[in-house]
């Protein structure tokens, strides 16, 4: 077994927690029936407890993921069968206010980037293209900023005004995720993910467990938080098993605030994407998917021919992600990339969330941030 094989994953005992791919993130937890209460002296960031409260995840009222709220600005039904927002709707999303004494600001402009990927759907992939939502209204974003009890990062904002994560399903019947499979979650959803964690926070079996947080690494070492959950964490990318690409607004000593990170209830390793660290992770991370995708390398959409690559699917991916164990398949079932998308070459039937994970890894190796072999600290969860 390589130094790989179980980076960002324990050994078999935790096969219990790691299993087939789950609709909802709740379905991958055993919860408390508590909800965490916090110390606004010792918690680096005050939020509106009243925000935050939630029902016990074993009582009638509590439900996962909860009902999508209804307001003016909810979709709604159009002819055609698909959901998006009316026409008669103005203005549809904004961009900050700016003026020519406004200095631009020191990462790669979110509109800019959002219009690329736009174009760049049209052309190749126009049924995903239309599972993008309109920007959130700044009003909106304001009260969900008030319900999570701080501000998001600027580049965070800007990319939510000018896209508001995906649709579950568009008008020609797509239900694939944008980023290789993996779903760009609406701000709403979100929140919701993010206040479903904070009862992970207390779980004396996870978040609360100390012998576990022993065991939590960081790469590039002293960026993260050796924690198994932080409130600190911001999810925007899921998988729906639980894993998360997101922001970092209470890093390390080492880190920066806004830095996107892998993290989950399958990563005991938590990894600074390559490229999406520093205070405009975010945008920078996200300009460098899109530099990806027009470059054309590394992925194909549609799934080919079954039969004659289904033994390709399995290289690499079975003894890095399960130890052995898991068949290949991880929490995605085998389809890496489910819909139109799938990786290729060396990181063909991998998880796009462990594949980029496993380039940060190398990249912040040449770096020469890795400061010890990976292969030798301890890894897995507390049994």
């Amino acid at each position: 077994m390589n130094w790989l094989a179980s980076l960002f994953s324990g050994g078999n005992k935790q096969s219990s927690r790691r299993g087939q791919a789950m609709s909802t993130t709740q379905e991958a937890f055993s919860l408390p029936t508590s909800t965490p209460h916090l110390n606004p002296l010792t918690d680096p960031y005050p939020y509106n407890s009243d925000g935050l409260r939630t029902a016990s995840p074993l009582s009638p009222s509590y439900t996962y993921p909860p009902q999508s709220p209804t307001g003016s600005y909810s979709y709604v039904p159009t002819s055609s069968g698909s959901r998006s927002r009316p026409a008669s709707l103005l203005p549809l999303h904004h961009a900050p206010y700016t003026d020519a004494l406004t200095p631009p600001p020191p990462y790669p402009p979110l509109g800019h980037t959002w219009n690329r990927l736009k174009l760049w759907l049209a052309r190749e992939y126009p049924e995903l293209g239309d599972t993008l939502n309109y920007g959130i209204l700044p009003q909106d974003l304001a009260q969900i900023e008030m319900q999570f009890g701080f501000a998001l990062p600027a580049p965070v904002r800007e990319s939510y005004l000018a896209v508001d994560g995906q649709e579950a399903e568009s008008s020609a019947g797509c239900s694939d995720g944008l980023l290789f499979g993996l779903t760009l979650l609406p701000l709403e959803d979100v929140f919701e993910e993010w206040r479903f964690w904070r009862e992970v926070d207390e779980d004396p079996t996870t978040g609360a467990n100390t012998r576990l947080r022993d065991l939590m690494k960081s790469i590039p070492d002293g960026w993260v938080r050796k924690e198994y959950s932080q409130r600190g964490w911001i999810p925007l990318i899921a998988d729906k098993a639980g894993n998360y690409i997101g922001v970092d607004l209470n890093p390390g000593e080492g880190g920066s605030i806004g830095q996107v990170i892998v993290f989950g209830r399958d990563f005991d390793t938590k990894v600074v994407l390559w490229r999406g660290d520093g205070p405009g992770g975010w945008a920078t991370w996200l300009a460098s998917f899109m530099d990806e995708l027009e470059s054309g390398e590394g992925f194909e959409l549609g799934h080919g021919n079954s039969e004659s690559e289904g033994s390709e699917d399995d290289i690499g991916y079975e003894n890095y992600f399960h130890d052995g164990t898991g068949g290949g398949q991880g929490d995605s079932g085998g389809e890496a990339g489910v819909g139109g998308w799938r990786l290729t070459g060396e990181y063909r039937g991998w998880s796009p969330i462990e594949a980029w994970a496993d380039k940060s890894v190398k990249k912040w190796r040449e770096a020469g941030l890795l400061t010890k072999d990976p292969s030798s600290t301890t890894k897995g969860k507390v049994a």
